[in-house]
């Protein structure tokens, strides 16, 4: 055998080794069946803008129906909306995820996890929104934008205004005090501020009649359709049956409307 063509046979061997040896693919497995226009996103905020929206691109590039279950955000402030929960997406459909950030207070740059829940396709997106420097989302200071974001959340669930990060001030500082005390600590931060929504009554300017039931009812289990939570332990809130009686005692004390009665419950252990 002569140096050419001993040269050529060890080339056969060498192409045939790197193909056995070579790592590949045995199952044939498809590459992911969702393809999306971007993994992130950015979105400047424009003057007085109160909220971000963006929009996420999506197409199911397998030969199989794709379901997307769910979409979760990493932040109360914002929120996704998918076409149809579960979203089905048949082969070669397309559709949007929208994204909305609520910038209402906020400064600077805000980054933000978007979780798709799917049984075979499952993906993290993350959107990124810029306040310009200088003003807040929306024109407004970042306290005024975290009560109207709490008015939202307790228009839909009056007792979340003592969960999550509203407890900290409408749960906490609730906790063993009673009568004035108490009013201040529970019921000012929203009947006595001056930048109350305009479904929360001012107490000073009633126009209806109020005695004792009157104001334990709806200190004990707050009113529909509006704003007012029920503040008794078994609803929720923070306060127990000594602590609701005392307040109830402040009530008919500090506002009293001419139609009011005598207390019609027993005085409370501790006084205002």
């Amino acid at each position: 055998m002569n140096n050419r063509t001993l040269l050529g046979f060890h080339y056969v061997l060498g192409i045939l080794a790197f193909c056995f040896l070579a790592p590949h693919n045995s199952s044939g497995a498809a590459s992911e069946p969702l393809a999306w226009d971007a993994e992130s996103k950015q979105y400047t905020v424009k003057t007085n803008e109160t909220h971000g929206h963006l929009f996420f691109s999506v197409t199911n590039v397998s030969n199989s129906e794709v379901i997307i279950e769910n979409v979760t955000t990493s932040c109360d402030c914002t929120a996704a909306t998918l076409p149809s929960k579960p979203w089905k997406l048949a082969p070669k459909q397309d559709g949007k995820i929208e994204v909305v950030v609520d910038v209402r207070g906020k400064t600077g740059t805000l980054t933000k996890q978007v979780s798709i829940t799917s049984p075979t396709a499952p993906k993290m997106l993350s959107v990124s929104v810029t306040i310009p420097p200088g003003v807040f989302g929306g024109g407004i200071t970042p306290a005024m934008g975290d009560r109207l974001r709490n008015q939202e959340s307790s228009a839909g669930d009056r007792q979340a205004v003592f969960k999550a990060d509203c407890a900290r001030c409408h749960l906490a500082p609730a906790f063993g005090k009673f009568g004035g005390q108490l009013y201040k600590a529970a019921c000012a931060i929203c009947h006595d501020s001056p930048h109350r929504a305009t479904m929360v009554p001012d107490l000073h300017k009633l126009n209806k009649e109020t005695n004792a039931e009157y104001w334990k009812e709806w200190i004990t289990h707050g009113k529909t359709n509006t704003l007012m939570p029920g503040f008794i332990m078994t609803e929720g809130g923070p306060l127990d049956q000594q602590q609701i009686d005392s307040l109830v005692d402040y009530m008919l004390i500090t506002f009293n409307n001419p139609t009011n009665s005598t207390p019609s419950i027993k005085p409370a252990g501790k006084k205002p």
